[in-house]
Formats: structure tokens, sequence, C-alpha cells
């Protein structure tokens, strides 16, 4: 689903046009609200990516994706080894002249760029070839969407339950906005009861517990599980 489409479905529960730009602008404000107040939930299995950069004979520090708010952890898929993430005291006993060259094994997270505002990591040894891969994992964050994004598939971003949840999550701050308190709280219900059953799901995953689709909850978050015994479908 669009960004503008979202937009769209959320003021037509209010009954207001998106034809009129004030009315898709404030919507569009009141998604990224959503939005980060939907991130800062729960660490969401669908914020951890991966992404890679190459080395460069003699370059010693990389930059990092856009939105990378935590590295977690390296691998030097080119020589199939995982990279330690090391203090910068540790490299600097190591390598007190910085000159230090050979296929890199640990990297210390040396900060933020303060031009770019993206993470930069300092590989040791400092790489003596150019164009070994190096992949990493990290968690992200979602930034906030301006007008250009109205026309860009969020699935890259947001999986299908969290978009259909910023539907009522906008609906309810606009209802509220146009005095509509009832509407208001029946929308950020229907935000926070998908939130929540999401919630379950995700940390079931994480957790590695396969059974979560066969599993049901009550209001009390009861737990009833729903087996068939092995080798019968009766």
């Amino acid at each position: 689903m669009t960004l503008g489409k979202i937009l769209s479905i959320a003021l037509r529960r209010v009954g207001l046009s998106d034809g009129a730009t004030a009315f898709t602008d404030n919507a569009r404000d009141y998604f990224n609200v959503g939005l980060r107040n939907l991130c800062e939930q729960r660490q969401w299995r669908w914020l951890f990516k991966n992404s890679s950069f190459t080395t460069v004979s003699g370059t010693q520090t990389y930059s990092l994706g856009s939105d990378v708010m935590r590295p977690l952890s390296f691998r030097n898929t080119t020589d199939n080894h995982k990279m330690e993430i090391v203090d910068s005291d540790w490299v600097d006993r190591r390598d007190p002249n910085d000159d230090d060259t050979g296929i890199p094994y640990f990297l210390f997270i040396s900060g933020i760029n303060s031009t770019t505002g993206y993470w930069e990591v300092d590989l040791f040894q400092i790489p003596d070839t150019t164009g070994s891969t190096i992949n990493y994992r990290y968690f992200a964050y979602v930034a906030d969407k301006t007008s250009s994004d109205d026309a860009t598939d969020l699935a890259g971003d947001l999986p299908p339950w969290a978009q259909n949840a910023l539907i009522y999550y906008i609906a309810s701050m606009y209802k509220g906005e146009l005095g509509d308190i009832q509407g208001e709280q029946d929308e950020l219900g229907l935000y926070f009861n998908s939130v929540n059953s999401n919630i379950k799901v995700d940390a079931q995953a994480e957790s590695g517990d396969q059974n979560h689709r066969a599993r049901r909850y009550d209001s009390s978050s009861n737990n009833f599980r729903f087996t068939v015994n092995e080798g019968s479908l009766t």
C-alpha cells in the first residue's frame, strides 16, 4: 500500500476529502507521529535489516546506511569470517601508529559523522586489498515521510498489519481534533489492538516458537493451544 492510499483511507474514515492538501498534510503529520509511537512499542523483528559495504585498500573508515539506528554485527563475507566489535582503545594499544594493514578481523564504532549523520566504523587492520565485502546487521529506524513519499509503496518499511494500524491512528487523531471524543477512543482502540496482537506474534517469532499460529489468546492473555496428533489430520 502506498502512503497516499493510507492517508486517503484514514481521511475517508473521518469523513474528510483527500483532495484537500491541508487535510492530507495534516494526516501525514499524524502518520509520522504514529510511526514513531509504533516503533517505540518494541524492538520489532521487521526493523532488523542487513546491508554491506566494500573495502578500499588503505581506507580505514566506512559509513553505514542512512537508516541505521544501531549497528549489531559484522561479517567479512569475502574472507568468510565474523568480525569482532572492539573498543577504540583496544585498537590503539595494538596499533599506536595507526598504520597496520592486512585482512580486517576487528572493527570499532567510531561514531556518527557530524556532516552526514551516518554511523561510521573503523576497520582493524586497515584493509590492504580492494573489493572485500563486509556485510552488517543493524536495527533500523523509519524516517518521517514527506509529500514526495506519497506515491511510494511502504512494503519496504512497514509490514501490512502496521500500515493498517496507522490508518486507525491517523483517524483517531483527526477525530479527536474534530471533537469526536468517542470516535477518537474507538479508532485508538483498534490501533492498540492491532499493535498488541502483533507484539505477541513478534515475541513468539523472536523466541523461536513455531506454534504461535496454533495458539489463541483470551482477553486476559491466557493461552489456549490447539494441536493435532502427529501423523493425523483428524
